[in-house]
């Protein structure tokens, strides 16, 4: 994992072109009304107004940008959170990258952050997500957010994580 920079974009293209990628995006996140460098520029203002951020995934071996995932901060319903989010390009899905990367920000943020939940807004239809979130330990109560989707809010309490790191 790294830090996005400008010329990531080049990477991200791929996906913001993918009609299977982007399909559960609300169109005004689309191109060509919305660009793979509007993205990652999206990313680094982020970062410098401490919103956390996407960060780059980098497959070790080869080096390859294979997606992003991160922490960032929400507002749901009206109440502050902390989300999960992630996006992998699609020739790298189904290799277990999205569970790793949300595995490793769930412990960074209960551990630095010290939340007492985690969330994931997921669309109602992105049935691989929702199963990314559940073997990571997230509940839905499948209240859906119409802001960010239609999407269902996946939520994981801090106690209820500190008790799967008891259990591995």
């Amino acid at each position: 994992m790294r830090p996005l920079v400008k010329d990531d974009a080049k990477h991200w293209k791929d996906f913001m072109h993918s009609a299977e990628a982007t399909a559960l995006f609300p169109a005004d996140m689309k191109p060509p009304k919305y660009t793979a460098k509007e993205w990652i520029e999206r990313q680094i203002k982020r970062y410098q107004n401490d919103q956390f951020g996407l960060l780059a995934l980098v497959e070790k071996q080869s080096g390859n940008f294979v997606g992003m995932c991160g922490l960032l901060r929400q507002t749901v319903n009206g109440q502050p959170e902390i989300e999960m989010g992630y996006h992998l390009l699609p020739k790298y899905w189904k290799n277990g990258y999205a569970r790793e990367a949300t595995l490793y920000f769930m412990k960074f943020a209960f551990t630095a952050y010290k939340p007492h939940s985690i969330i994931s807004l997921i669309h109602v239809d992105n049935t691989a997500s929702q199963r990314v979130a559940m073997a990571n330990g997230l509940t839905t109560d499948n209240k859906i957010v119409d802001n960010h989707g239609p999407a269902n809010v996946y939520r994981i309490y801090r106690e209820d994580w500190a008790k799967q790191q008891d259990s591995q």
